[in-house]
């Protein structure tokens, strides 16, 4: 599990979903570390410039012996990417991305987003409403639908072929998605049922938004 700064709520529901993980091994990305603790998580390792950390927090965690990497503010990726290259050093089986959505910085949250595009394992993007993976050709993605949620399909790769949905109100049979066009966007359950996709080739973005 992997925390960066941007604003993250202790929403109910997310607070639930966290709950789920037995013993996650947890980076934080600098100021991701004061986000991690209102989860009730202290961090196993703390990584970046610590320019987004505040005082006290960082004396609680060096206290409390918390490993520090540190990296000069001028290096060539984010301490976002950065964490997430440590938390793969720890060899997990999956990777929860928390604090990478939203914010004042548009360009922080397109990059994070594509950062799910330079790594095979699966990798989830988190936020209190959101939940997002990059499915690759001969991947399938699986889950059991909420009440009200919305699902898109967005390509990150042109094009994305042999888009197959089950489980979706408006289903897909073997088709093809334009990378710029917004045809899979806002699809929904199409009841309690399991919801599976799949892809022949490409990268597809499949998301999840949850209204309440």
């Amino acid at each position: 599990m992997v925390f960066a700064a941007a604003p993250l709520q202790t929403h109910p529901r997310l607070k639930a979903r966290l709950a789920r993980l037995r013993e996650p091994f947890v980076v934080a990305a600098d100021g991701g570390a004061t986000t991690a603790l209102a989860f009730g998580l202290r961090p196993d390792v703390i990584i970046g410039d610590l320019d987004s950390i505040d005082a006290g927090t960082l004396a609680q965690l060096r206290s409390n012996g918390v490993a520090f990497e540190t990296f000069p503010r001028d290096k060539d990726a984010t301490d976002g990417q950065l964490a997430m290259r440590r938390a793969f050093q720890a060899r997990p089986s999956e990777l929860l991305l928390l604090g990478f959505l939203g914010g004042p910085r548009l360009d922080q949250a397109i990059g994070n987003v594509l950062l799910l595009t330079r790594f095979e394992l699966p990798v989830t993007l988190i936020d209190e409403h959101n939940e997002c993976v990059l499915l690759r050709p001969r991947m399938e993605h699986m889950w059991r639908p909420e009440s009200g949620e919305i699902v898109s399909l967005i390509p990150l790769e042109h094009p994305v072929e042999g888009v197959r949905t089950r489980g979706l109100r408006w289903e897909l049979n073997a088709e093809r998605l334009e990378m710029g066009d917004t045809r899979g966007i806002s699809n929904e359950p199409a009841g309690d049922a399991e919801a599976q996709v799949s892809i022949d080739r490409g990268l597809l973005l499949v998301t999840r938004h949850f209204p309440e």
